[in-house]
């Protein structure tokens, strides 16, 4: 049956990216091991980056596209509308200029069977049709600084069903990939997939390297995959069953010690993960239930040293229960506390000098805590009765962030939050619990817009088109310091989002033969309100000359304008 007939319709006349001539079909060579592993948006990428290439822009995607199966162009059509809603919905979507790819999108979903996405999309075009109008003419501006989005609350309100959908819809073009594997591709040795394979499996790195091992079975995953690093040497075990994982797995660093385990408990019905430092030594032990992924039962962690840092037991993902202890680097104790019915009883605490700070809930209570590299708290509380009563302090990078002022357990007094240059953020005055006033302070006197410019050469863009070449040399940017000097913006451009903001542009620059500007490309803002500044400061960017074998070449680079206020 023709395509056309099945949808009882002809020839569409406004749809060039529809027509597929079949003696152009072009199928990209796949590796066996990669198409037969990855799922969802992973194996959607992986087939559709050699077809992006093939295509290489929308300048050639008319003519390009008739190589394209309805299968593929399921998948190449629609990446584009998932960018874009995911990302700014479909006001944003029609905003820069996709429309024309709808009619296609609709009839490739259509044809794998994606009833609810297409119809989805079709009300979204039908709204668009009827404010076509109103959208061209918001295009004259930028989209965040127009009212584009109120006006067409209609079409936003579609963004919450796909967002539903979206998922789904990238398992049903995987299945239809998998079920019509000789539609879509052909495996690394230009033979059509045997979908019910059976054997080993192997991914290389670029200089053939083994990258992975694994069996199949019938065409699905089953038994031990293994990993290994480009040296060769092991760097993960991962156990399947009829292609999904049993959950056990062993990750290795590459000096060849284990770096985490996780071990089924089926008399505990848990999962034992257990983490290791590169020496060999422990970190980390914790439990979780092999149904969630919840921890739950003996909780552990250790220095580097091999010395205990921290020990207790969790009765649920978030609650601890009964002793909890924390012990300094020598092995001395730090703290001994208590869970109990929900209350966190801080029974007696040690600095790191070995000093008693905190006695019978009593005392000053000392500890540091970091929830990323770089970023350090250091609280110091006063108990009494196990109480927090009398001041408490937290300090952020060795800067006061917090000030309480605590009478048994609850706020009394004054409450600051401070910037990070030190000066009061906000101040509330509290009585026996009850906040009775709040001010708010602005962090800088008198503020004014500070530029930095962050630049290094575009990996991932040499990585996408195998036509570029990458620099023997890593060329510096030559005139940062000058064109950071030069940089005005007003103030007003943070009012949206706070003094503390970094405002951040971000933008794809190519470099012609002699390290001058050759081409700007788009890739991200915090807004479009000062697009034309920030341009007009990446044309003067001036590189030093990139390198190829003692060959002057072109040169990508990833430029990022960040705008910040300070006194």
């Amino acid at each position: 049956m023709a395509i056309f007939n099945l949808f009882h319709q002809e020839k569409p006349k406004q749809d060039p990216y529809w027509e597929f001539e079949k003696q152009t079909h072009f199928r990209p060579r796949l590796n066996k091991g990669d198409f037969f592993k990855l799922t969802g948006f992973d194996f959607g990428w992986f087939v559709l980056k050699p077809i992006s290439k093939f295509v290489k822009n929308i300048d050639h995607e008319v003519e390009k596209s008739k190589s394209l199966s309805y299968g593929q162009k399921a998948l190449y059509f629609w990446w584009y509308i998932d960018g874009q809603v995911t990302n700014g919905g479909f006001v944003q979507f029609y905003y820069n200029g996709y429309g024309s790819y709808v009619p296609t999108i609709i009839k490739s979903l259509q044809y794998i069977g994606d009833i609810k996405m297409a119809d989805l999309i079709q009300r979204a075009e039908n709204i668009y049709q009827k404010h076509i109008k109103l959208m061209n003419r918001a295009k004259q501006k930028d989209l965040f600084g127009s009212d584009l989005y109120e006006k067409l609350e209609e079409m936003s309100a579609l963004d919450h069903e796909y967002y539903k959908l979206n998922d789904k819809t990238m398992t049903k073009i995987e299945k239809y990939i998998r079920k019509n594997p000789n539609e879509i591709c052909l495996d690394e040795d230009g033979q059509e997939f045997d979908i019910k394979f059976s054997g080993e499996c192997l991914t290389f790195y670029s200089e053939n390297a083994i990258k992975e091992i694994f069996y199949l079975e019938n065409g699905i995953l089953s038994g031990e995959f293994k990993s290994f690093y480009e040296s060769g040497k092991l760097k993960e075990q991962i156990q399947y069953s009829k292609g999904k994982q049993t959950g056990e797995r062993v990750e290795y660093y590459e000096n060849g010690n284990k770096k985490h385990s996780i071990r089924k408990d089926p008399i505990l019905k848990q999962f034992e993960n257990f983490w290791f430092y590169e020496n060999g030594k422990p970190k980390k032990l914790e439990h979780k239930l092999l149904d969630k992924d919840e921890k739950i039962g003996e909780y552990k962690e250790w220095y580097e040293n091999g010395q205990l840092a921290k020990s207790g037991l969790y009765i649920s993902a978030y609650t601890r229960d009964g002793k909890w202890l924390e012990f300094n680097k020598d092995g001395s104790k730090k703290l001994e506390a208590e869970f109990k019915n929900g209350d966190f009883l801080i029974q007696n605490c040690w600095d790191d000098q070995g000093k008693q700070t905190l006695e019978n809930g009593t005392g000053l209570y000392i500890y540091d805590y970091s929830y990323w590299e770089g970023h350090l708290e250091h609280n110091v509380q006063e108990y009494k009765n196990y109480k927090q009563h009398g001041i408490q302090k937290t300090f952020l990078n060795g800067v006061l962030s917090l000030y309480q002022e605590m009478d048994n357990g609850k706020e009394n007094g004054f409450t600051r939050n401070y910037y990070k240059n030190g000066k009061v953020k906000e101040e509330k005055v509290y009585k026996d619990g009850k906040e009775i006033s709040n001010t708010n302070f602005p962090k800088f006197d008198n503020p004014k817009v500070e530029l930095e410019i962050y630049s290094r050469l575009c990996i991932e863009c040499y990585k996408d088109d195998e036509a570029l070449k990458l620099p023997d040399n890593e060329p510096k940017l030559l005139n940062k310091d000058d064109l950071e000097k030069v940089f005005k913006a007003d103030k007003s451009l943070f009012e949206p989002y706070g003094d503390e903001h970094v405002l951040c542009y971000s933008y794809i620059v190519k470099t012609d033969k002699h390290g001058n500007v050759s081409e700007i490309r788009f890739s991200s803002a915090d807004n479009m309100f000062i697009e034309e500044d920030i341009k007009k400061s990446l044309v003067k960017l001036k590189y030093e000359v990139a390198y190829k074998s003692n060959e002057p070449i072109e040169c990508i680079f990833f430029v990022q304008h960040k705008l910040y206020l300070t006194d």
